[in-house]
């Protein structure tokens, strides 16, 4: 899919107020996206919530996507051009360049908690907060992949998050 696919899609979902915002690496290259609900971060992420909030989220990926917006949830990435198959300086540097772009859209989002998928973004979304100016709670998670206590890491500190959190 292309970005502009990607973008229209996400934005179909974007709530009027963004209370939590997920930030991501970036799309993927191939035809999974959290948006499409079949990608890792989409898997993981809907079992926390029905951990903490039972089937009252839905129990399609469209019927959970409307619940997560209703209550001010969104996902967006640091990248909006999948750079997760880039070598790792590359990497890097794409992640650098999009500090900006994330800056602009958190100074437009004002988002009262963000959700960190992916420790190694820290750094880079922090740079972003830096620059839009924003002070919103900040939680650091793995990414759902690749090892199992990975996955129980993500699933466990966002069910403990989203059950501190007033929805």
């Amino acid at each position: 899919m292309e970005p502009e696919i990607w973008q229209g899609l996400r934005e179909t979902y974007r709530p009027q107020q963004i209370k939590t915002l997920f930030v991501a690496e970036s799309p993927s290259r191939g035809q999974r996206f959290f948006y499409l609900g079949n990608s890792q971060l989409f898997r993981f992420t809907y079992q926390a919530f029905v951990r903490v909030f039972g089937n009252t989220v839905g129990q399609t990926p469209q019927e959970f996507f409307l619940w997560f917006q209703q209550h001010g949830f969104f996902l967006d990435n640091l990248a909006c051009e999948s750079i997760g198959y880039l070598k790792e300086p590359e990497r890097q540097q794409a992640r650098i360049r999009w500090i900006p772009s994330l800056a602009d859209r958190l100074a437009q989002y004002r988002p009262g908690s963000i959700i960190v998928v992916m420790k190694s973004l820290e750094h880079h979304v922090t740079q972003a907060i830096l620059y839009a100016g924003i002070t919103p709670y900040v939680l650091v998670l793995p990414f759902p992949t690749r090892t199992y206590h990975n996955q129980q890491v993500y699933v466990d500190g966002l069910s403990q998050f989203l059950t501190t959190r007033k929805v």
